[in-house]
């Protein structure tokens, strides 16, 4: 970190991402982090695909009525405008079906849509991102897995999902995560209390849990559902679990 750099964080509501400059080099930060994270789990094995395939996929997981934080640094001496994302987090109303089974219903309909545009008698091509082998053993596996047994209760509590947590490498341990964090616990305290169904809210998140289990469990969440994905998919060598941790918090 060369140079005074100065910090602020911008809020985006999810309508209106796509609308600013900001959605492609967001896209390109969360994967760039994503794969610097998963390249310190080199026995895991992750060999295909990108955290986020294009910027349609970063936009359509934050569902129409997330939020984005993004952090800035403005680095002195350089230029007006030059300001670099340093981290993101995010946060949507959650809901209980995987982001891979919306995967592979977004994928089904690509292939229905392929299908009907295909001329009859000629081989029906892949999408953008898979081969058509690929696509038919990734559709299997992921429909093998089943649903995500949970153990976090069945009251009416609302529940937010704290998205996409990002820090660049340069500016770990400095506690911008833990500041995007609270950013989104007030984000969702105000959306709970205008909604009328607070005080008491729930924040979720979903992650690796060979990655992440441990950092989560530090900030307060506590375990509420596990699967577990076989080796081979996405490339993985071991397999792997996708982790759902719950925190409760008070709107203040």
């Amino acid at each position: 970190m060369a140079g005074k750099a100065s910090v602020h964080v911008e809020r985006i509501p999810s309508k209106d991402l796509a609308k600013t400059s900001k959605l492609q080099p967001l896209w390109e930060f969360a994967n760039y982090a994503f794969d610097d994270n998963m390249a310190k789990y080199p026995e895991l094995g992750f060999t295909e695909g990108k955290r986020f395939e294009q910027p349609q996929d970063f936009e359509e997981e934050m569902g129409p009525t997330g939020v984005t934080f993004i952090q800035y640094a403005s680095i002195s001496p350089q230029p007006e405008g030059s300001d670099r994302i340093i981290a993101t987090a995010g946060c949507k109303p959650w809901s209980s079906v995987l982001m891979l089974d919306e995967r592979v219903e977004r994928m089904r309909k690509e292939r229905e849509a392929r299908e009907k545009s295909t001329p009859k008698g000629q081989e029906l091509s892949a999408n953008s991102f898979y081969t058509k082998e690929h696509e038919d053993q990734l559709v299997q596996q992921l429909e093998k897995v089943g649903p995500m047994v949970h153990n976090d209760g069945q009251d009416d509590v609302p529940r937010w999902e704290v998205m996409t947590v990002c820090v660049h490498p340069d500016w770990q341990k400095q506690g911008l995560a833990d500041q995007l964090l609270n950013r989104v616990a007030e984000e969702v305290g105000s959306q709970v209390r205008m909604s009328g169904k607070g005080p008491e809210f729930k924040l979720m998140v979903r992650v690796l849990k060979e990655v992440n289990e441990k950092y989560w469990l530090r900030k307060g969440f506590k375990p509420v559902g596990e699967k577990f994905f076989e080796p081979g998919l996405f490339g993985t060598k071991t397999g792997f679990h996708i982790m759902d941790l719950s925190r409760d918090y008070t709107a203040s």
